[in-house]
């Protein structure tokens, strides 16, 4: 009996280290296993895997498709010196873990920013080459199409790919159009 309290006592305290230094990557998941702040290993592949207690910690990204929303319409000028009010959304995934995490700290909602800038800029540059008339209709496709490549080329610098973009919606803005009544 007196020797049962310390050998349970060990026991309970090498299941709590040994509970500490397991951890488990999702299907959905990337883990990026860091030790003392530098990037030590990335995974992306589900399974249980071990880390050292104190020295190693690990960030968890998500592999899915994720949503970049406009949350309000841009005033872009055609080639005729019209304004539209395009209003557009995207989808985007980590596709390098690693260099997505060197490139944006982890933050999503700089890779967000960043992406967001990039698209706007490339909208821009392809609506100022056409007329109202074909950036309304005829040319919509081939828009979200330019601008899905170049954005995609822009992305890729920061472990990101431009999965889709599309318009959402290309009007004229009220101050354009008048009050309808």
């Amino acid at each position: 009996m007196k020797f049962t309290m310390p050998i349970l006592a060990a026991v309970v305290a090498l299941l709590f280290v040994a509970s500490q230094s397991v951890y488990t990557v999702d299907q959905r998941k990337y883990a990026v296993k860091f030790q003392l702040g530098e990037v030590v290993e990335t995974t992306n592949v589900a399974g249980l895997y071990f880390k050292l207690r104190l020295v190693q910690n690990v960030k968890f990204y998500d592999k899915r498709i994720l949503l970049l929303d406009n949350p309000e319409p841009d005033r872009i000028t055609t080639s005729e010196k019209k304004p539209l009010l395009v209003d557009f959304f995207v989808l985007w995934r980590i596709t390098d873990v690693k260099q997505y995490y060197i490139s944006v700290q982890g933050d999503e909602e700089v890779a967000r920013r960043r992406l967001s800038q990039t698209v706007r800029a490339n909208l821009a540059e392809e609506f100022n080459k056409r007329t109202v008339h074909e950036a309304i209709s005829s040319e919509r496709d081939k828009i979200m199409a330019t601008t899905r490549q170049k954005a995609d080329l822009d992305a890729k610098t920061i472990g990101v790919e431009i999965v889709d973009v599309r318009l959402r919606r290309v009007e004229l803005p009220p101050d354009v159009t008048g009050p309808l009544f």
